[in-house]
């Protein structure tokens, strides 16, 4: 069967689609003719509807109930009719007005306000830390026989340590602090973690802050992996398909199992936007959604973030919100 639709049709699907994210309900071919397509007249509409369905872009759930659309639907929806849109967001500008020492911090900033602004579950992972590259290492003396050691990296500050000097060496820190710049600066954690220091016979009396730093670094890494964050869980209630158990009960069984959202944001390809929806997906999406997208800064991947909610999401906003945040990330 031939899936190519005229401009009518789409017009018509965009019509149903548009109307049914709004409203949750079907909607007639003498309200499409009203509101959106005046010049058709509602015969023509119901022709092109029955042909929409033949084409498997709309459903009857129900015997008793109207046409709604489909996952294909929505997949062609996404994918060759909705165009950009600019939305001008209020928690952008505050967002973009905060101090952040990390990265990190931006990206979870940023989770919480994809979920208030769309009003949908955000969901947030924190890309593998291998890749973050080493700046600078500096000891700061306390002066009560220890130093702060003070990492820094191409994405912030990672978290201090506060280590104890060997007594009686003068300019130790000093010393300390060339050895441990010219050892690490400009590496990345991989790099670092697979290949230890050796250090001469005169220098093992430094050993200590080396594997005082290697620690840090490890616990690091190991804290920053898998890190899945999810926002606004309780905003799929504020939905009516929250009235279906069965709906209820798959999200919750989906966002209550960090590997499965994984899973799910786990896109390796070099496209802007992963869009995953409902039943065309062998992923346990039934009547759900998920877009995410990742973002990068100075060319590095730092994370995905992602949206997940019913089917019938405001894909438009959505793919608005997460474009924007990613122009507001580089930015910061």
């Amino acid at each position: 069967m031939d899936d190519k639709l005229t401009e009518r049709k789409k017009r018509v699907l965009q019509a149903l689609i548009d109307s049914y994210i709004t409203s949750v309900e079907p909607i007639s071919s003498a309200d499409i003719q009203k509101k959106y397509l005046p010049e058709v007249s509602p015969a023509t509409i119901r022709s092109e509807m029955s042909r929409l369905e033949e084409m498997g872009y709309l459903i009857q759930p129900h015997v008793s109930a109207g046409r709604i659309p489909s996952s294909k639907a929505y997949r062609y929806y996404v994918d060759n009719i909705i165009n950009n849109e600019d939305i001008d967001l209020e928690a952008f500008r505050t967002y973009l007005s905060r101090k952040y020492d990390s990265v990190a911090e931006i990206v979870k900033d940023g989770a919480k306000i994809v979920s208030d602004v769309t009003n949908y579950t955000s969901l947030l992972m924190i890309s593998n830390s291998d890749t973050l590259r080493i700046k600078d290492i500096k000891l700061l003396d306390m002066y009560d026989g220890t130093a702060l050691v003070l990492i820094i990296t191409d994405s912030g500050v990672i978290k201090d340590k506060e280590i104890k000097l060997p007594d009686g060496q003068d300019d130790y820190i000093s010393i300390a602090n060339n050895l441990l710049a010219r050892c690490f600066s400009g590496k990345t954690l991989e790099q670092i973690l697979s290949t230890p220091v050796d250090l001469d016979a005169e220098l093992k009396s430094f050993k200590q802050v080396f594997d005082d730093v290697f620690d840090l670094l490890s616990e690091y890494k190991k804290s920053r992996e898998g890190q899945l964050y999810v926002e606004g869980a309780e905003k799929i209630f504020q939905y009516p398909e929250a009235k279906d158990y069965d709906n209820i009960k798959n999200f919750v069984s989906i966002v209550g199992k960090k590997d499965k959202l994984k899973e799910l944001m786990r896109d390796d390809g070099d496209i802007e936007f992963c869009i995953k929806i409902g039943a065309e997906e062998d992923e346990g999406l039934k009547n759900m959604a998920l877009v995410s997208a990742k973002y990068h800064v100075k060319g590095r991947e730092v994370g995905q973030l992602g949206v997940i909610g019913p089917e019938r999401m405001d894909y438009k906003r959505v793919l608005t919100v997460l474009r924007q945040l990613g122009k507001v990330i580089d930015k910061l």
